[in-house]
């Protein structure tokens, strides 16, 4: 059963309307991106506003941003791979550093068939700190078009959102004791295969080439040339006004919604205890 349309309506128009004269999905992907790896599979398409990363048995591939940031509403438009694609990880995430005391935020995609589901997995590290897995299934399918995954990262708190609808919240109580995200980090996109990401069920090669597409790489974030955070929490930015400091009324009923029908795994079952997974249900 899935979310009522008047939810997704309500959700949609709580989205960044703020942000006005600029076209974020047509700006091209060199103007905030590179290649990471495997560029020999990475192709820019439609007139450099889209990007095909491609796995087969030589290569993945991945690109990253430029620049770092320290607060924002980070989101990309992504279409994952068709057919069989067991074993098969797309992903769209932020990170600091890849090291012990790295922060990052996490959407994972796990790839499936049709026996099993495509999973929605997501992760947050503070301080090089993880563990905090919470996964979904989708109520829709994710390879037949493009669907908006996006990062909301303020001082006060991280919001997963999927097209608009909030999933997943992370409260910043680091004055009670908590962690939360606070290093510069950049935007990476990748695909690459893991049995991790399967349950141990083997890649199908003869499906191969997968391919995922993403669009929309105009970054609406505040970049940051130096490790201090402050200079990133300023209410000049949309994003850090008080009208994102907590989900509306709407925006928290229709994260209820979705966590009660979709959510399949969430650390907090066996770790209710931890300051986060106090009052994940929202009133």
């Amino acid at each position: 059963m899935c979310l009522s349309p008047l939810s997704f309506l309500i959700v949609f128009l709580l989205g960044p309307l703020n942000v006005k004269g600029v076209d974020w999905d047509n700006v091209p992907f060199m103007q905030n991106y590179a290649p990471l790896w495997g560029q020999e599979n990475m192709q820019i398409l439609n007139q450099s506003r889209e990007v095909q990363l491609t796995l087969n048995q030589e290569s993945g591939s991945g690109f990253q941003s430029i620049h770092k940031y320290s607060s924002g509403w980070f989101n990309m438009k992504i279409k994952l791979p068709q057919n069989d694609s067991t074993e098969v990880i797309t992903t769209f995430y932020l990170i600091s550093v890849d090291g012990p005391t790295r922060d990052e935020i996490d959407f994972e995609f796990l790839g499936g068939n049709k026996e099993r589901s495509h999973i929605l997995h997501t992760n947050i590290f503070t301080n090089g700190q993880g563990g905090r897995e919470q996964q979904f299934q989708f109520w829709f399918d994710p390879t037949a078009d493009f669907h908006d995954y996006t990062f909301l990262w303020n001082e006060k708190q991280l919001v997963f959102f999927v097209d608009n609808i909030p999933i997943r919240v992370f409260k910043n109580n680091t004055d009670k004791g908590g962690s939360y995200p606070t290093q510069a980090m950049k935007i990476y996109a990748t695909i690459w295969s893991s049995p991790w990401g399967s349950g141990g069920v083997p890649i199908n090669w003869n499906e191969a080439p997968f391919e995922a597409h993403y669009r929309g790489f105009g970054i609406n974030a505040c970049q940051s040339q130096n490790p201090n955070i402050e200079q990133c929490n300023s209410f000049r930015y949309w994003w850090n006004t008080e009208n994102y400091w907590e989900l509306n009324f709407d925006q928290k009923q229709a994260y209820n919604n979705v966590r009660s029908k979709y959510l399949i795994y969430d650390y907090c079952t066996k770790q209710p205890e931890n300051l986060e997974c106090q009052g994940l249900h929202l009133n």
